[in-house]
């Protein structure tokens, strides 16, 4: 009976110890919110708060602007840039141009010279003379035909003739007017040795790669010229920032030489969005830089359009925690709660709209909450 006493003693203390252990715990769990929330918290006595000259406000509605900015280039379309090239190889005599220069619509860019051009000469000349000849024989045949005067086989043996030579002729005169040859001086019998290669339209050099003395094949490409008429300033932007974006809005665009500012337009918006998240936005000159360079970089702000947001100063918002947060008063109590901005411009900040219902009756500190940042920081260390 002493020994079921005992076993029945042993079994209640160890009951008992197993509930006051499961007590511990379940307090333990209870408690640990309740610190993890006091990790957050700020208490400032009144003298604490006036010390730091906290300044505390609400959320107000007003009208603003958002400056979109974003990094770009002048870049030419495609069909503004064309590659010199010879119709026909040929030696470089003489290159009249270096990169960057400027160029009027047939000005010389370079002259060259091969003996195949001096043969072509040589042969239209010869066909020509030909030419006049059998033109003549085709006209007075056909006349005596008309008249009955002549056979059916000579009017038609020399109007072939002359169908031959009239091909010919013109065949020859299309591969010399890709020459460049003056046709005018030519059927004076002034031979040209030296070939001038012209400019298509006003541009800029931007790439000579020909060289005095070497061989060109018709292939090679000698130089590149731009034409500056329809150049445009592409920039990147990213995709956050496409709701926002519209035709004909006003940009700025600066050089990275730091000239004068240049004004231009949203002409287009590109439609893509890149693995970086990036959309190109097209924009035309109000009144197109006599000094631009294609390839240029530059830095734009976009001028969206201005619209009503709730917004707070920008010295309310502080970064924690690599978020975005505002301080909130309770009281002597001050708590983080992290925002979502959607734009900002010099003095302001605009929240999201899923912030406003926790914020629209806070009271927010405008000022000062970098010391508390600081405070909480601290505390957490």
């Amino acid at each position: 009976m002493k020994t079921l006493n005992k076993l029945f003693a042993m079994s209640t203390t160890c009951l008992l110890l197993l509930a006051a252990c499961s007590s511990e715990q379940s307090e333990t769990t209870k408690q640990a919110p309740v610190e993890q929330s006091k990790s957050q918290l700020l208490t400032l006595s009144a003298k604490q708060q006036k010390d730091l000259g906290l300044q505390i406000g609400g959320l107000k509605q007003q009208q603003l602007g958002l400056s979109i900015f974003a990094n770009g280039q002048i870049e030419v379309p495609p069909q503004n840039k064309s590659y010199i090239s010879m119709p026909f190889g040929g030696y470089i005599k003489q290159i009249k141009v270096l990169d960057g220069m400027r160029v009027r619509k047939g000005q010389v860019l370079m002259s060259v010279e091969h003996p195949d051009i001096i043969q072509l000469q040589q042969d239209y000349l010869e066909v020509l003379g030909e030419f006049a000849f059998l033109e003549a024989d085709y006209l007075r045949q056909k006349q005596l035909f008309e008249k009955e005067a002549g056979s059916a086989k000579s009017y038609q043996q020399a109007k072939s003739a002359y169908a031959v030579a009239k091909a010919q002729m013109s065949g020859l005169q299309v591969k010399l007017e890709m020459a460049e040859v003056n046709l005018t001086q030519l059927k004076e019998g002034k031979i040209q040795r030296v070939q001038q290669i012209r400019s298509p339209f006003d541009g800029v050099v931007t790439k000579v790669t020909a060289n005095v003395g070497a061989f060109a094949e018709p292939k090679d490409r000698l130089l590149e010229i731009i034409d500056l008429k329809h150049a445009h300033a592409e920039l990147v932007i990213y995709e956050k920032y496409l709701a926002y974006l519209k035709k004909d809005q006003k940009v700025i665009l600066n050089f990275i030489d730091d000239t004068m500012p240049v004004e231009a337009s949203v002409f287009l918006i590109g439609s893509e969005i890149s693995a970086e998240r990036t959309v190109k936005v097209h924009c035309h000159f109000k009144k197109l830089p006599t000094t631009i360079t294609p390839g240029s970089y530059l830095r734009a702000e976009i001028q969206a359009e201005v619209s009503d947001h709730w917004v707070l100063p920008i010295a309310a918002i502080v970064q924690h925690k690599g978020k975005d947060v505002v301080f909130i008063q309770e009281g002597d109590n001050f708590l983080p709660i992290e925002i979502d901005l959607i734009l900002s411009n010099e003095t302001l900040s605009a929240i999201g709209e899923k912030n406003y219902a926790r914020l629209k009756n806070a009271k927010i500190v405008h000022k000062g909450a970098y010391d508390l940042l600081a405070m909480l920081n601290k505390e957490v260390e």
